[in-house]
């Protein structure tokens, strides 16, 4: 695992050196050291470190609050200031700027170490609650815009009312566009005449690039135990979610993946009526993970989703 890099603005060459040395001994590396504001955000732009630690007292125009807010507000990277005093108005200031922890000089070891990787983690947890709602703010907006579109073209004495294939179709893009994802694909189950189970890939969408997989042959009238899914279904009918990548999956669901032309993926039930109808996968052409956040998001749009189909 590569170690957090962090990014130093001091003004004053000693320290700057002392606090770089020290980021080295606690396992971080340094990615730059900056004397002004004006080079820092720069520089932050370029590097991109996981963090920035920031005095606030800056030789220059800029000082380290000002700079601070730019940084935070440009690419949204924490930041940690130093400082050796701050009277009211100046925490005032800081505050703006939402900084991630302040570090007094001279500053404590331990205490440094501490504060960075508080900030550290609740940056982390920051992006993905941010992420989560980006995600259902999507999904909130498509399914108004599914259900709008879909009655808009029902007439009255229709009495199904079935959503269409494009009317589905242009939801999972807005979804899609939202969510860092390759492809999403939707699979209906239903009976053969015999009463056993059988899949076919319904609905797709497909990011840039990527080559649809819908009238794949393989991927129509197609068993579970045929494509290695065997246990998928009692999972899904349970409720839960499966997360699979080619480099943990048994050796009889690569196939499945081969076919879609993707890595890993993150499979939900979509329930209608209180029936296991089918599954949503959202896959990736790498092999991808998913937040706990993102997964709620996404159970929020498969259950909407059946809602609405319903």
């Amino acid at each position: 695992m590569a170690k957090p890099a962090v990014f130093i603005v001091e003004d004053e060459a000693i320290v700057a050196n002392d606090i770089k040395e020290t980021l080295k001994s606690l396992g971080y590396s340094v990615s730059g050291i900056s004397a002004s504001g004006e080079l820092a955000i720069e520089k932050v732009k370029e590097t991109q470190p996981n963090l920035v630690l920031m005095d606030i007292h800056l030789a220059g125009k800029m000082d380290g609050i000002e700079a601070a807010g730019q940084i935070h507000s440009l690419y949204d990277i924490p930041v940690i200031y130093l400082t050796a005093y701050a009277d009211k108005d100046l925490l005032e200031r800081a505050k703006i700027t939402e900084p991630y922890g302040y570090v007094l000089k001279p500053y404590d070891e331990r205490e440094l170490h501490s504060i960075i990787e508080m900030a550290l983690y609740k940056h982390k947890i920051d992006r993905e609650i941010k992420k989560r709602d980006a995600i259902l703010f999507a999904v909130s907006s498509a399914v108004e815009w599914m259900l709008r579109v879909s009655y808009s073209k029902t007439s009255k004495e229709d009495v199904s009312r079935d959503i269409d294939a494009s009317t589905i179709q242009d939801f999972l893009a807005l979804i899609g566009l939202t969510i860092d994802t390759s492809t999403i694909s939707i699979f209906k189950i239903h009976l053969d005449p015999e009463g056993s189970p059988l899949l076919s890939m319904k609905y797709e969408w497909t990011g840039p690039g990527i080559y649809p997989s819908l009238y794949k042959r393989e991927l129509k009238e197609f068993t579970l135990s045929s494509l290695g899914l065997s246990r998928w279904h009692e999972l899904l009918s349970r409720g839960e979610v499966v997360l699979a990548s080619t480099n943990n999956v048994p050796e009889s669901e690569k196939r499945f993946f081969s076919l879609l032309g993707v890595q890993s993926g993150a499979i939900l039930p979509i329930i209608i009526r209180d029936k296991l109808w089918g599954f949503i996968g959202f896959f990736h052409v790498l092999d991808r993970y998913w937040s706990v956040e993102e997964i709620e998001a996404l159970r929020i749009t498969a259950n909407l989703l059946g809602a609405a189909m319903g």
